[in-house]
């Protein structure tokens, strides 16, 4: 394996996201089914990246519909994801030398960098894949 240098060497292209106008329901089946903890919002118009739905903004979501009352996933088809999602994410070029986006996670304790060229989404890089990365070389060493 050549040593992964920056951030297109290990991010992940194939990326699932869901649009402003989608529902917190749909955004949390995407991510049950799919086991991740981490949905990019694209824009239902232009395309262009313009946020990100997160486990921790769904279980915010469903406690405040227990605490209303009402059972969450009851509520939640009547949340849209453009109400919720978080738009002031950081995000990263594909050239960003891996060692920054590392020391990002370490400082800031977030979990994922979505890669946006030209507003559009490329990928995105989570600190799990600096985990499978570390375990790669960690094995490499043996």
């Amino acid at each position: 394996m050549s040593m992964p240098k920056l951030t297109k060497d290990i991010m992940v292209t194939d990326v699932l996201y869901c649009t402003e106008e989608d529902s917190l329901t749909f955004a949390h089946n995407m991510l049950r089914d799919k086991h991740i903890r981490h949905l990019p919002v694209v824009s239902s118009q232009s395309g262009d990246y313009i946020g990100l739905i997160t486990q921790k903004v769904v279980l915010k979501q469903a406690f405040l519909a227990m605490g209303s009352g009402k059972e969450g996933a009851s509520l939640m088809p009547d949340v849209k994801v453009k109400d919720v999602m978080v738009n002031d994410v950081e995000t990263v070029q594909p050239q960003l030398p891996l060692v920054n986006a590392g020391n990002y996670f370490v400082d800031s304790k977030h979990g994922c960098l979505p890669v946006v060229v030209n507003g559009k989404l490329e990928g995105i890089i989570t600190s799990a894949d600096f985990v499978k990365l570390a375990v790669t070389l960690l094995n490499d060493l043996e």
